[in-house]
């Protein structure tokens, strides 16, 4: 009979322990159950998040882009943004997006202007000449609210807070569309390590570190002096268009030498050119000089190369100075933070595309 008691006290005693070890299973369940459920859902509601953000980046920078393809170089150099314009532009393209089932409104101190430090990798904010825009997205008590979470207030989590940013600017140029490039020169690589920003070059002669440059026949083969006579010729009365171009793949016929046949054609060109004043072939309002695109070549040095050489980018080049005999020569010098229509993506040789990239986050 004493054995019989103390069996059941005993299995009294088993089942209270099984009763408390269910029941501390059964809140580590609903813990584990809260974190796979709310972390999913709030990683899902994280990349909505990020969806909004780079979206509303992008439309606001490329606000920017349109701005500046209608503007000649000096009016760019000028240009002061109202930051109401790109507040509400990404606040329009938020709205049509959710995130955790809600549309999403950005906060105008989450907009932020201004030009993108490459090197330093970082927006500086400013209102002068501006090529980027972060916007940062929002879930929590400033905007749009905190997420509720599902199971997690078991565990005293009742709401959790998400957010999620973005930039992005106008980088160098990578392509240019027919037409683009109107005077057959392009400037080596090479000399771009020297530094470009208003800096003079000679685009004839060429072949020194002072000339830095090589003239081309654009895609038609073979090159010769006689070829870029007839181009120079057909560019001047407006029965030549240069192709498209896409830095990376684009190869160009450089013709070497200094090709003096052609000199009297080049300086016809600019005399014809310049007075153009019409925002696109000439981009500056100056009747003495010549603002165009020229490419930039995969070059190692500045000698005069004399083979199909691929494009790497492009620059924007004020022509200023035509000097007939004896000297013959023809000056330019390059200008820095010029926009032009095309992609952005390219090599940083001056000139920016009108088409913005994400620069952040970074992958």
């Amino acid at each position: 009979m004493k054995k019989k008691v103390e069996l059941v006290h005993k299995l009294k005693s088993e089942r209270g322990v099984v009763a408390i070890i269910v029941a501390i299973s059964l809140v580590m369940f609903i813990g584990f159950t809260a974190l796979a459920v709310d972390v999913g859902y709030l990683m899902v509601t994280r990349n909505e998040l990020q969806n909004v953000a780079d979206a509303a980046a992008l439309a606001a920078t490329r606000q920017l882009g349109v701005i500046y393809e209608d503007m000649s170089y000096e009016e760019q150099q000028a240009y002061t943004c109202d930051p109401l314009l790109f507040t509400a532009i990404a606040n329009d393209v938020a709205l049509q997006n959710q995130a955790g089932g809600i549309n999403i409104t950005i906060n105008d101190a989450d907009v932020v202007i201004g030009k993108w430090n490459g090197e330093d990798k970082e927006l500086v904010p400013t209102l002068n000449q501006p090529d980027a825009v972060k916007v940062t997205a929002r879930r929590d008590g400033s905007a749009n609210g905190p997420i509720t979470t599902f199971f997690a207030g078991v565990l005293g989590i009742n709401t959790t807070e998400v957010t999620a940013f973005a930039t992005a600017a106008l980088t160098g140029q990578s392509t240019s569309g027919p037409g683009g490039l109107p005077i057959p020169v392009g400037i080596s690589k090479a000399w771009f390590q020297e530094g470009f920003c208003d800096q003079p070059i000679k685009f004839y002669p060429t072949g020194t570190i002072d000339g830095c440059a090589g003239w081309h026949t654009y895609d038609m083969s073979p090159p010769s002096a006689k070829q870029l006579t007839d181009i120079l010729t057909n560019l001047e009365n407006g029965t030549y268009q240069s192709p498209d171009t896409e830095a990376g793949e684009t190869q160009f016929e450089f013709t070497g030498g200094t090709v003096a046949a052609a000199f009297e054609e080049m300086k016809l060109l600019f005399d014809t050119m310049k007075v153009l004043n019409d925002g696109v072939i000439d981009a500056d309002k100056d009747p003495n000089t010549w603002t165009t695109s020229v490419v930039v070549y995969d070059w190692d040095d500045c000698s005069n190369p004399n083979k199909s050489i691929a494009i790497v980018g492009y620059a924007t080049a004020t022509i200023y100075e035509v000097s007939e005999a004896p000297e013959k020569t023809i000056w330019a010098v390059v200008k820095c933070e010029d926009t032009e229509p095309g992609r952005g993506g390219g090599g940083n040789f001056g000139t920016m595309g009108s088409i913005p990239g994400l620069v952040e986050p970074f992958e």
